[in-house]
């Protein structure tokens, strides 16, 4: 007897199992193809969504330079107002430091600190590093632009790396005094004036 109630109670959980995946099946179906109904994602907006929380991007754009040691670099940037009103911005640069945290060996000096600025006006600031003591590795700052209360930060990074140098070869000053280059070019050099 104990048999036939366990052959019962398991055609009831097939049955029930195969009812629910009929009911997901018709559901599914079913809301996918009403033209009114919206299922709801995380990526749309709606009315009864809570609002999503956007905060300012930390840095408003990057500047990447590339330099060798022993060079003088001069590093612009422009400053534009998008406001409808005038505004002065208050410009500094936080400290020029490599990826472990240790200081430059000198520090970027800003031409301009203070800029006032009409709607859509726009001004360039020069930054100037001397890159004498500097070691072959990247360094990192901050250039912050500030109104009243808040930084708003541009990042710096600086690449100091040995770079291949252009090589030239001068040409042996006898070649210009002959006036037949080659069979192969068929055409004369002149030969340089003096003065």
């Amino acid at each position: 007897m104990n048999t036939n109630n366990n052959f019962k109670i398991n055609d009831f959980g097939n049955l029930f199992e195969s009812y629910m995946n009929m009911y997901k099946n018709v559901i599914d179906i079913g809301l996918k193809n009403t033209p009114n109904f919206n299922l709801l994602n995380s990526s749309e907006n709606c009315d009864s969504c809570p609002p999503k929380e956007t905060c300012p991007p930390k840095y408003l754009g990057r500047i990447h330079r590339q330099a060798m040691k022993n060079e003088i670099i001069i590093i612009p940037f422009t400053v534009k107002n998008t406001c409808s009103i005038t505004k002065t911005y208050r410009i500094g640069i936080r400290e020029l430091k490599d990826l472990d945290g240790n200081l430059a060996p000198q520090q970027p000096v800003l031409k301009k600190r203070k800029v006032v600025l009409a709607p859509n006006q726009s001004e360039r600031i020069f930054m100037e590093i001397d890159l004498a003591e500097f070691n072959n590795t990247n360094y990192q700052a901050e250039i912050v632009i500030r109104e009243n209360e808040y930084n708003q930060n541009i990042l710096l990074t600086l690449s100091v790396q040995d770079h291949d140098a252009a090589v030239f070869s001068p040409i042996d000053e006898a070649k210009y005094k002959r006036k037949w280059q080659s069979w192969k070019n068929h055409f004369y050099c002149d030969s340089p004036k003096r003065n």
